[in-house]
């Protein structure tokens, strides 16, 4: 039933394409079938996804008990759900260590994941420029070659 249901959903044109097909973009030059920022909140969208790929990529940080303190006010249960999506959606790897302790799992992105974390970058260098007063104590905003480093502008830049 459930392969029915997306076979008449695929002939059907999306609702975004209904919506917006008589509209000119004004920084677009291709055709979207569907929404592609719509699609991407997907996972991304979710409450705690983009801090999880924060703390995993740009910390270091690769442990769920990690996590859990890193997040402070994260449930352990919405956590576990959160990595399972966004393992499931592709943005993280799953590692199973054996040996002592027994069993350690570690958690890393995928390509696809540093695409996502280049997203929170984006979003923080927003939150430098709009939020400083809130952000830093001088209260002065700054631009992302004052935040990142080499590395860390040479990853935004990825693909461009």
């Amino acid at each position: 039933m459930e392969k029915e249901s997306l076979l008449v959903q695929t002939l059907q044109e999306s609702e975004f394409r209904r919506t917006h097909r008589n509209l000119q973009p004004r920084f677009v030059n291709v055709e979207f079938a569907d929404c592609p920022v719509e699609s991407s909140l997907d996972i991304l969208g979710k409450k705690w996804s983009m801090l999880i790929i924060r703390d995993i990529g740009v910390y270091g940080i690769d442990r769920f008990s990690q996590l859990l303190r890193s997040l402070n006010s994260i449930r352990s249960k919405i956590l576990a759900t959160r990595l399972k999506q966004l393992e499931k959606g592709g943005f993280l790897v799953r590692t199973v260590e054996r040996g002592v302790p027994p069993k350690v799992v570690r958690w890393s992105l995928s390509e696809k994941g540093l695409d996502a974390a280049r997203i929170g970058m984006m979003m923080a260098a927003f939150g430098c420029k709009w939020n400083a007063d809130k952000v830093f104590g001088d209260k002065r905003p700054r631009k992302m070659h004052e935040i990142y480093n080499r590395e860390g502008m040479e990853l935004l830049m990825k693909d461009f």
